[in-house]
């Protein structure tokens, strides 16, 4: 990497250190961030703003262009914003949606944890959140060449770029990668929230868990998996027949990441920032 790159990569993530408890995605996050930023490569990340996030602590500042975004859930309209932070130590842009309405059920135990969500505001403020994360761009006047989405929080993005985006000329030459922790289950999205959101279910079958994952991948230009020395808990749904094709079919556009080192070691993050930054600019 140098100062000629040019790629401009945006992160539509739920976790990400030390913003969120320690996680492989969220230290994924981090690490390769940083070391791209010091490159001088234009990376941003989205994430909530949980209620257990200091607004004092990781100094939160109104973006004012970003103020009083409208969502209309179910003939309901919402108002939320998003603010701005940096990576500790770091010149790494993180824009925060502010959406108490939504966000106050979920709880650093929520974030840290693995379970599947019995609360079905949940499922109700990712799906929210992975429209806010793409109509956010169109305000930012911002256009990335590669958007990052993980596990099945963010699993719709891809759906809707290549899907209800796909006219959209803003989306049109941005390549959408999926990132998939190996040590976090898969999950899917309540058929009742689908419909508030108007996502077209009924042939998808986006409810079910692999129908969601097959569905994403073969709308991704890109697969990354992240493993870990933590329990594999992606082996049986990656065990599926269509699954297992799509991830043959896309084998070329697939890569693995190791993850099992601290956010701050910038040796151990270098040369994996580096393969990241190589397989992005191949898609």
């Amino acid at each position: 990497m140098n100062e000629q790159q040019t790629l401009k990569i945006y992160h539509i993530a739920k976790r990400v250190t030390p913003f969120t408890p320690a996680s492989t995605e969220g230290d994924f996050i981090s690490g390769t961030s940083r070391i791209f930023n010091d490159n001088k490569i234009d990376v941003r990340v989205f994430l909530p703003r949980y209620g257990y996030i200091s607004e004092r602590k990781f100094i939160l500042r109104e973006v004012i262009r970003l103020k009083d975004i409208e969502i209309d859930i179910d003939g309901t309209q919402y108002l939320s914003c998003v603010k701005s932070a940096f990576i500790p130590d770091s010149r790494v842009q993180v824009y925060f949606n502010v959406f108490p309405e939504f966000y106050r059920d979920i709880s650093r135990q929520v974030t840290s944890n693995y379970m599947e969500a019995k609360n079905p505001n949940v499922y109700k403020a990712f799906l929210n959140y992975a429209f806010t994360a793409l109509n956010t761009l169109e305000r930012l006047y911002w256009q990335p060449d590669i958007i990052l989405c993980y596990n099945w929080h963010t699993a719709v993005v891809p759906i809707l770029i290549k899907g209800l985006l796909k006219n959209n000329d803003w989306f049109k030459k941005t390549r959408v990668v999926t990132v998939l922790s190996r040590d976090e289950p898969f999950y899917a999205f309540p058929d009742s929230i689908l419909k508030q959101f108007h996502v077209e279910n009924e042939q998808l079958r986006l409810s079910r868990a692999d129908s969601l994952l097959e569905q994403t991948l073969l709308a991704s230009d890109g697969i990354i998996m992240l493993n870990s020395k933590k329990e594999d808990k992606l082996e049986d749904l990656l065990k599926h027949k269509q699954i297992r094709q799509i991830l043959s079919d896309k084998k070329e556009h697939s890569r693995i990441f190791n993850i099992n080192s601290s956010t701050d070691n910038n040796e151990f993050w270098g040369p994996i920032a580096k393969e990241l930054y190589e397989f992005l600019a191949m898609l």
